[in-house]
């Protein structure tokens, strides 16, 4: 996006761009539904979407601030250090969760690799030792077949689930390093 339409989008403070929030209360931020510690609650699904495609359209040149913002009647210090630190551990625990997923995609990528090789080198071992007309030339193309599209899934998995991984991995990365303020009015 270019940068007066995202000057435009967004407000600068300091060099940074903000991500303004409006809520309520402090407690608004966070998954309705999840009753964990206040230091290890969800975010709310909205409002998670709703950063990670801001951080997605803001260039990566630029430094996040996420601004909160919220009734002077809900001032409360305690609760921002809180909730600071929730939103952290947040992302952090998002972070954790997809470097586990990146590793698992390595390791089915590997996997793909493998039997596709063994699918390929069976049908080419076997090519001479099967009649042209046998049912037996039909599980040869089989297996020919099953051992290219596993190699269409390892292609698939390295260059668009990998990409994808790490490009979420840095947005949350980014999330995980805004500063974080509050606003009153």
């Amino acid at each position: 996006m270019k940068e007066l339409k995202i000057k435009q989008l967004y407000r600068t403070e300091n060099s940074k761009i903000c991500i303004d929030i409006k809520v309520e209360y402090y407690r608004e931020v966070f998954h309705s539904w999840d009753f964990s510690p206040l230091l290890n609650r969800d975010l709310d699904d909205d409002l998670f979407e709703y950063l990670e495609e801001c951080t997605r359209e803001i260039p990566r040149k630029y430094a996040l601030k996420i601004v909160l913002h919220l009734p002077e009647r809900a001032r409360d210090e305690e609760k921002e250090e809180v909730n600071t630190t929730s939103f952290r551990n947040f992302f952090q625990y998002k972070m954790r969760k997809r470097r586990i997923s990146r590793r698992k995609t390595y390791g089915s990528a590997l996997r793909y690799a493998v039997y596709g090789i063994v699918f390929i080198g069976i049908g080419y071992i076997t090519e001479n030792l099967v009649d042209r007309f046998s049912i037996l030339k039909i599980l040869r193309e089989g297996v020919f077949i099953g051992g290219w599209v596993l190699f269409w899934e390892l292609f698939s998995t390295i260059f668009f689930t990998k990409n994808d991984l790490n490009e979420s991995i840095h947005i949350l990365k980014r999330l995980s390093e805004a500063e974080i303020e509050y606003h009153y009015n």
